[in-house]
């Protein structure tokens, strides 16, 4: 009998969803999974474009000295050029991605215009979950490879190893036994 435990897969019923309008009814949506991370998705209107997830343990009230903030802040950067990239706008009109994270995380902890999202009430609930439960297997994946990559080596080196060996061994017998006879 095989049994597995796949409570690592499930999420939390309900997601915290704030959301910033960027330009032109263009804007970015964070989505707070707890004990997961995060999804960000830029819309136009009411049109998903883009959906990121980040798995972190980010929390929205300790964002600063985090190992994980940089990589954060650059896919909201990425989405912001996505963003600019279709409009003429000056530089300093432009909105910085570290200000948008910071206002982001902000709203979460201090639960400016939050939106609790679930299955019944919202689209990118389903996605956000599929798209987790795909990034755990993912991640399991790469875990398998990288142990079955790891054991190969190790069995690969042993097996050289042992042929080492036993040409050495087999070397010093043949050189013993040309000694021996004076063959050389």
């Amino acid at each position: 009998m095989l049994v597995r435990n796949l409570d690592f897969l499930s999420i939390p019923k309900q997601f915290s969803k704030v959301e910033i309008e960027i330009h032109d009814k263009n804007s970015i949506t964070l989505v707070y999974i707890e004990n997961k991370g995060y999804s960000l998705a830029l819309k136009k209107e009411e049109n998903i474009n883009s959906v990121f997830l980040l798995k972190t343990d980010i929390l929205p009230n300790n964002v600063n000295d985090h190992s994980d903030r940089e990589d954060f802040i650059n896919v909201i950067k990425m989405l912001l050029d996505k963003i600019y990239s279709q409009e003429d706008i000056k530089e300093y009109e432009k909105q910085h991605q570290e200000h948008v994270f910071l206002r982001l995380m902000d709203m979460l902890n201090e639960g400016t215009d939050v939106e609790m999202i679930s299955e019944e009430n919202s689209k990118i609930y389903s996605d956000i979950e599929k798209g987790f439960m795909k990034l755990e297997l993912d991640i399991m994946d790469n875990k398998i490879n990288a142990l079955n990559s790891s054991i190969s080596d190790v069995s690969n080196n042993l097996k050289s190893t042992v042929e080492d060996i036993e040409e050495s061994s087999w070397g010093n017998k043949i050189k013993k036994t040309i000694d021996q006879n004076n063959w050389g």
